[in-house]
């Protein structure tokens, strides 16, 4: 075979092979894309990575990255470059590795999963990042895959934002104790106008605030013997508590008693309606 044959032997071999060089891309385009979301994704950008590449003249890495698209177009797991795969220059290779293993931390922690978008998009970057380092000319390029890299990156390890506990309402205002005094015509018990009017005013305060207790004490003025002025302050408390009881206060509220003369409000040996009384006071 003579030398002239050999070349053009040669010759035909070449244009044979870059014939063949780039037809990834075509199989990858013409394919419908299945599996997650986070799958579809990968499918999308390593297609974009190959089409760039293809445009470029740079058929072996367009169809890397296109054989790439169609395994995250079947479904197959696809994982981002090995560090080992490319030749990185030696100074960018720690910087990568370290780049690599944030990626495979937050992948591992079902990045994928919980934002397949942004781990889509972090991946692709970090393939473009290792591809243009490998070739080291395109300072821009690396630049541009570096940043989109480390801008995924953000958004993937972004913890989601745990809305404040609203604060504890405020504690309930203890009610304030009341109290209040009905008066009596000299020795009688019965109830008389006035006094029923400030008893009415006793049942609204005591169901508005809901007090626990209610304690009544009854009073005479210094006039008679101690015994009948005893008998006489019990039965004035008395109708107090049963008009309270009948108007819907509950009677195990209600604490009553008869003190006779005891604590006058004036000293005065003869009728006085200041101590002819019941003591009313609303204990929360």
């Amino acid at each position: 075979m003579n030398g002239a044959f050999r070349m053009a032997l040669a010759a035909a071999g070449v244009a044979l092979l870059a014939g063949c060089s780039g037809m990834e891309l075509q199989k990858a385009e013409s394919m419908s894309p299945q599996g997650s979301s986070h799958d579809r994704s990968l499918y999308d950008g390593y297609l974009a990575l190959s089409e760039g590449e293809y445009k470029e003249g740079d058929y072996s890495d367009s169809d890397a990255f296109a054989m790439k698209a169609m395994d995250a177009g079947s479904g197959k797991a696809v994982q981002p470059d090995m560090i080992a795969s490319r030749e990185l220059p030696a100074d960018k290779v720690q910087e990568l590795t370290a780049a690599r293993l944030r990626l495979m931390t937050a992948m591992s922690a079902g990045a994928a999963e919980a934002k397949p978008l942004e781990a889509a998009d972090a991946q692709i970057a970090f393939d473009c990042w290792m591809q243009e380092q490998e070739e080291n000319f395109q300072p821009a390029d690396i630049a541009a895959c570096r940043d989109d890299f480390m801008m995924a990156m953000t958004k993937l390890e972004e913890r989601p934002k745990v809305a404040a506990a609203p604060p504890p309402p405020p504690a309930p205002m203890m009610a304030e104790p009341q109290a209040f005094t009905v008066h009596f015509d000299f020795d009688d018990s019965g109830l008389t106008p006035d006094a029923r009017a400030m008893l009415a005013d006793v049942v609204n305060a005591a169901k508005k605030d809901d007090y626990q207790t209610i304690d009544i004490s009854g009073y005479t003025d210094l006039v008679g013997a101690d015994a009948y002025n005893q008998v006489l302050s019990e039965q004035r408390a008395n109708s107090v508590i049963n008009f309270l009881v009948d108007s819907g206060i509950e009677a195990g509220k209600i604490v009553g008693r008869g003190l006779g003369k005891a604590d006058p409000v004036v000293d005065v040996q003869k009728p006085e309606m200041a101590n002819r009384r019941v003591e009313i006071r609303l204990e929360p």
